[in-house]
């Protein structure tokens, strides 16, 4: 029995919200417990801190860092099937993944601190080496995103910029971060061609101008309404943000008003113990890296009436 549970994935159907605290109901999009990945057929998660959703293909890919591979998952009608393990010289400790509308893996290495892509198929094609931006070589990415048209949205913590490059890797822009921000850890591409940072150290959100060339503080202090957030996704008009320590997710709305907590912290399935990256999946899911669970947590987003 031990055994055929490490090897298979054991999906956990949750029928309810039983377990959640109640700042999970807050009216706006909720978050159902539906399916957690736990293991598979060469052993479990280890401290997974990074996933990926395909806005094409039904694929979830996980970044599996403490095992030093990547996962790749068929998630369909609410079911995770065929997995596949990906693994590369390249990639020694991945904690950050993408795709883009082509099925390429994007995957930043935090130990060589690059940007590393691979084919669709999960075969090493290079690194994102910014063609172009000024003092490439000194680029140290804490954080990226793919934009709707497969350009690159990367955080370079050196250089304290945000540089941009097309789906090839090629320098188009880049902008400074604002001077007067504490720690910014990620950031997301949203509608109208903005950029929002997140500043983790000051809980303030960031967004950029316009004509997009600076940025201006987007919502005050959130510290009241979460501990310690590192991570920003946006999707569907609205931004989630990972909250690491506080092991929720805060929904922020367009307009910097905060729309409640989902999910919260605890070892129970539906909840979350120091979360890392999420996505959020085509056909409505929100799918988590649940670092210190060593899983990964999907939930179904049922929008209600506020």
């Amino acid at each position: 029995m031990r055994k055929m549970h490490r090897r298979l994935i054991k999906i956990v159907l949750i029928a309810a919200v039983l377990g959640l605290p109640a700042a999970a109901f807050c009216a706006g999009s909720q978050f159902i417990p539906d399916t957690s990945i736990y293991s598979v057929d060469k052993g479990g998660l280890n401290k997974p801190e990074g996933v990926a959703c395909s806005s094409v293909y039904e694929d979830i890919v996980v970044a599996d860092t403490g095992n030093g591979r990547l996962m790749r998952y068929t998630f369909k009608g609410g079911e995770v099937k065929d997995e596949t393990e990906i693994k590369v010289s390249q990639i020694t400790y991945p904690i950050e993944v993408q795709m883009n509308s082509q099925g390429e893996i994007f995957v930043l290495d935090g130990q060589q601190k690059k940007i590393v892509r691979l084919s669709a198929k999960g075969k090493f094609e290079g690194y994102v080496d910014m063609a172009g931006a000024p003092d490439a070589g000194s680029v140290i990415p804490k954080s990226f995103k793919i934009g709707s048209n497969d350009d690159i949205y990367i955080l370079d913590i050196f250089g304290a910029r945000v540089i941009i490059t097309d789906p090839a890797g090629k320098f188009q822009k880049q902008f400074d971060l604002p001077k007067d921000a504490g720690f910014i850890t990620d950031l997301t591409p949203a509608t109208g061609g903005k950029i929002i940072l997140l500043d983790s150290a000051k809980a303030v959100l960031y967004i950029s101008s316009p004509d997009g060339t600076s940025f201006s503080p987007f919502t005050g202090n959130l510290r009241e309404f979460m501990d310690f957030p590192t991570g920003i996704t946006f999707s569907n008009g609205l931004i989630y943000l990972v909250d690491k320590n506080g092991g929720s997710i805060a929904l922020i709305g367009m307009d910097g008003s905060f729309h409640g907590h989902r999910s919260g912290l605890g070892w129970d399935e539906g909840l979350l113990y120091f979360p890392a990256q999420m996505c959020v999946e085509s056909d409505g899911y929100a799918v988590i890296a649940d670092r210190e669970n060593n899983r990964v947590q999907i939930f179904r987003i049922v929008n209600t009436a506020s």
